[in-house]
């Protein structure tokens, strides 16, 4: 509360420095805007003439809506003119439905509109940066009805009413959340029907139901918040320096409190500004203008205080459901005491970490980049420094989760060194799976779809071309556009014009289709009669609503008669113009879909241009520029291409270069480039022409081949490994059963049947225990090991569980110890699988120990229970120390190993599945430190007054 109520009277005290700032921020956005390929010289211009085209919906109270004049009204158009006024830019108002409205954004009918940022609408414009406000949802239902719905998982058994096209609709229909949906397309209807009705649930923005609750005094309806994802409202256009300026001009209103008077008079208008007439004042100061004056500077005070209090509590409120509606927390690390303290939403502390308990919380390549990060902000290297990171979200949450964090410095101490750093994290998990899944599923689909050798054409629900491949363009000699403008119908195509779409469920003919004319698809140029075999394919929703229909087809017409291809040939040489004019749209169209470019190379000039189509440069590069833009390691070769082409080398060149821009999956660009010595005739002058192309996700491919190689190498050599080891392990205990029990059959002493059956006992359990741990080991490869956490003492079997090991194999001279802090500790484990893991770990140092201490130690640190086994044994080499838990690698440094070397293995199994960590280290002739982590949850801590061993 105290860092936010210190931001916003910083913020009051220097507003118009944050003007300055504001101006700053524009222009160095024009800037990146005129390096980033989007040209000063394309930025548009508004006039008398030419006005800004503002269209909006006109159902969205009370943001923008038509009142009882039938007038633009709301929240969005007084935003408008005080914005278009601060940019004197003139405009026009129009308020359509909402679909109509993002269509004409789209096709340049419109210049302007504020929309929700969803996936939905991203095909329309672009959107701004700023946001403009935070849309939550409520559920608004009868009073009478007693609704249990708290978050969207609560919607599944209900019926709910939402806005047509509205993001609340998408959400609930592609999630399929509830059992019924109803869309209203005005919400004023729906409002009244359920307050008539008194039933139904109506599901949308909080702030419009609100308003329309208090227009229609709905006295009988409840508003009640749910837990739903939260929508970013933004300027939405597809004129970039135009976002730019209203980001710029809506941060500088923000910063000057200008458009508070806007949000209590929409949103707020219970709220009325307070104060004391002015001329009370003036009538006080001639009673008493002497006595008084201190008063007056001190009523002054007070009001001053009470507004910047008031606007304080605002800016905190809206922080905290920012943070809420953002799954957005933080946490401050002090630079001097090296201590964390987590934050709740309104600022206050929670629990303060040490640096150690809070490295539990990620792993250690994690958190090691959280350090550096930390580091490079309090040694002032940066300013604030972003992470994406993975980590777990919460104690008893192991699914890993995608976070964005953000470090800045908060405060400073006296001598300008950083003292406090803040830390913000927001969980992207949900957002990530939902942009890899989305853009997985086109990819399938478009593959399927273009990569087709038959005709493919999908039509919507009224019969419409919606989509169709390449083949069937060319079948039907027609682009897709021109089938969409023309709104060719399927029943044109299939000659049924009373064919009912909603009833059909398959069609299958074939047809003999004549030139297309009037009475045909007016969009297509086919010019002969064909033979068209194709099948429908209806697509229902659960509903059994037609979503669309699905075409596949192909030409199957024979080959036409002489005289027919005759006059064929006339027609095509008649239209050779038009035909020459397909050919080069055609070009252009496969270098567009192919990822390829055409280059030319200037020999005179020096000079790299690379075209986009036949006639469109796009970049003209020196050398120079060509070079720096080359990877370092492609640049040698880059170097050598360049040098040829100037010295005219008259065989063709082939290259692959690897740039220093990236892909758009985030890998390095690869680009393949062919060119070949051309001569003009008139003028005898040389230049290079070439084609480029992109084989980014090629070169993808071929590593993750190579990866999938080597590690299907890794597999095979495991198998191998595992069979020669079992092999030997199993044959040797077993032939040494078998061979002494022949013995018993042979001549022998009686005395010797002791040693025989003492030999056979030993190499029994020998084999026992490795069929054991076999078996074990099977058991957790195929998921079979189920966790049954339950409530143990820890300080009060510990002792026990470790005497029952080290009691079978005691040596001489060997001191065996347990270190226990606690006097009694109750922690929720899996105590056979823990018992399993200590068991295993303290065989390992009992066998390799000859001398000196085998130590057994634990402690509870950040929810999570540590158990350390030291011994003073041999050790273990340093090469060996990274595979000591792979599978069958057994033995110490001294090569007294005797086991089969799936102890460690089976620990560290174990212990990734009850979700800890195992690690090791390792001297050398000096010893051993084994350790493993369990996540736990302690009911019951009673430490020892004085450590103890027993």
């Amino acid at each position: 509360m105290m860092i936010t109520q210190r931001l916003h009277i910083a913020t009051r005290k220097g507003w118009r420095w944050q003007r300055v700032l504001s101006t700053l921020l524009f222009m160095a956005t024009c800037q990146w805007t005129v390096a980033h390929g989007q040209a000063a010289d394309t930025v548009r211009v508004y006039s008398e003439e030419h006005p800004l085209v503002y269209e909006d919906a006109w159902d969205l109270w009370p943001y923008t809506f038509l009142n009882e004049s039938g007038e633009p009204d709301g929240y969005n158009i007084d935003l408008l003119k005080l914005m278009m006024k601060k940019l004197d830019i003139p405009y026009l108002v129009k308020l359509k439905p909402t679909k109509e409205a993002r269509t004409d954004l789209k096709n340049g009918k419109s210049h302007l509109m504020f929309s929700m940022h969803a996936n939905f609408t991203e095909e329309y414009a672009k959107f701004s940066k700023t946001v403009i406000t935070i849309f939550t949802h409520s559920i608004l239902a009868p009073r009478s009805k007693k609704l249990e719905i708290h978050s969207e998982s609560d919607l599944a058994p209900y019926t709910v009413i939402v806005h047509e096209g509205s993001f609340s609709h998408h959400r609930i229909e592609d999630g399929h959340l509830a059992t019924g949906i109803i869309a209203y397309d005005d919400m004023k209807e729906a409002v009244q029907h359920v307050a008539s009705q008194d039933d139904g649930i109506i599901i949308w923005n909080t702030m419009s139901l609100k308003w329309l609750m208090r227009k229609y005094q709905t006295t009988n309806l409840e508003l009640t918040p749910i837990d739903f994802p939260y929508g970013e409202y933004k300027f939405m256009s597809n004129d970039a320096h135009l976002l730019a300026q209203l980001d710029s001009v809506y941060n500088e209103l923000r910063a000057t409190d200008e458009l508070q008077p806007l949000l209590n008079k929409w949103f707020y208008p219970e709220r009325r500004e307070t104060g004391i007439p002015s001329w009370i004042w003036y009538l006080i100061a001639l009673l008493a203008i002497i006595s008084l004056g201190i008063l007056l500077y001190y009523t002054f005070y007070r009001i001053r205080e009470r507004k910047m209090t008031k606007a304080v509590r605002q800016s905190n409120e809206r922080l905290s459901l920012i943070l809420k509606t953002s799954k957005i927390s933080f946490w401050t690390y002090n630079v001097h005491s090296r201590s964390i303290v987590a934050m709740n939403q309104q600022g206050e502390p929670l629990r303060q970490y040490t640096i150690e308990e809070f490295a539990h919380r990620y792993d250690a390549p994690t958190f090691e980049r959280i350090k550096r990060a930390i580091n490079s902000v309090v040694q002032r290297k940066e300013k604030s420094v972003t992470l994406d990171i993975k980590s777990r979200g919460e104690v008893t949450d192991n699914e890993l989760h995608d976070y964005t964090i953000c470090l800045s410095v908060l405060r400073h101490d006296k001598n300008g060194k950083p003292s406090v750093i803040m830390c913000t994290r927001n969980d992207i998990t949900e957002e990530r799976r939902r942009q890899y899944h989305t853009k997985d599923m086109m990819m399938r689909y478009e593959s399927i779809f273009h990569s087709s050798m038959i005709d493919m054409i999908f039509y919507d629900s009224e019969g419409y071309i919606a989509n169709m491949n390449e083949r069937a363009c060319q079948t039907f000699e027609m682009d897709l556009q021109e089938a969409i403008d023309a709104r060719v119908n399927v029943r044109d195509i299939i000659q049924q014009p009373d064919l009912d779409l909603d009833t059909f469920e398959y069609y299958y003919a074939t047809h003999y289709i004549n030139a297309y004319g009037s009475d045909g698809i007016k969009a297509s140029k086919l010019t002969r009669q064909m033979v068209y075999e194709m099948q429908l394919v209806p697509v229902f929703d659960s509903e059994h609503h037609l979503q669309g229909i699905y075409s596949t087809g192909r030409e199957v017409t024979e080959v036409a008669a002489t005289y027919r291809r005759r006059q064929e040939y006339i027609h095509q040489l008649q239209a050779a113009n038009e035909n020459v004019s397909t050919y080069i749209n055609s070009i252009d169209s496969v270098l567009k879909v192919g990822g390829m470019r055409i280059a030319r190379y200037d020999v005179e000039k020096h000079a790299l241009t690379i075209f986009s189509a036949i006639d469109h440069p796009v970049y003209t590069l020196t050398q120079t520029r060509a070079l720096s833009l080359v990877d370092e390691g492609s640049r040698h070769k880059a170097q050598r291409l360049l040098n040829g082409m100037d010295n005219l080398t008259a065989t063709a060149f082939h290259a692959d270069i690897c740039s220093v821009l990236r892909h758009k999956n985030g890998h390095r660009l690869f680009l393949q480039l062919h060119f070949i010595l051309t001569t003009e005739p008139e003028t005898g002058r040389h230049e290079y022409f070439g084609m480029v192309r992109d084989i980014t996700d090629l070169k993808a491919v071929e590593e993750q081949l190579e990866r999938e190689t080597v590690r299907a190498q890794e597999v095979e050599t495991v198998k191998n490994a595992f069979l020669r080891n079992m092999s030997y392990e199993i044959r040797t205990p077993l032939n040494t059963v078998v061979g002494f029990a022949e013995l018993f059959q042979m001549d022998h002493s009686p005395d010797d049947e002791s040693v025989f059956i003492s030999e056979i006992k030993d190499n029994s359990a020998k084999l026992l225990k490795l069929i054991n741990d076999i078996l074990f080991l099977s058991r957790l490869d195929a998921g079979m090991i189920e966790l049954k956490p339950r409530p143990v003492d820890f300080a009060a079997i510990i002792a026990s569980r470790c005497d029952a090991v080290w009691s079978r194999d005691r040596r001489p001279g060997v001191d065996y110890r347990v270190h226990s802090p606690f006097e009694r500790l109750v922690v929720e484990i899996d105590d056979p699988n823990v018992s399993i893991v200590l068991e295993k770990i303290i065989q390992n140092a009992v066998q390799y120990t000859t001398e000196g201490t085998v130590l057994v130690r634990y402690d509870y640190l950040g929810n999570q229970l540590i158990i350390a086994v030291d011994d003073t044994g041999c050790g273990i080499p340093e090469e060996a120390i990274a595979h000591v838990f792979d599978r069958f690698v057994t033995g110490g440094a001294d090569g007294a190993g005797n086991s089969a070397g799936l102890g460690l293995s089976i620990c560290r199994e174990l212990v990734h599945l009850m979700g800890g960590n195992i690690q090791l280290t390792s001297t050398l002739g000096k010893g051993t430190t084994v350790w493993f982590s369990v996540p736990c949850k302690a009911t019951d801590t009673v430490l020892k007054k004085k450590g103890g061993d027993a």
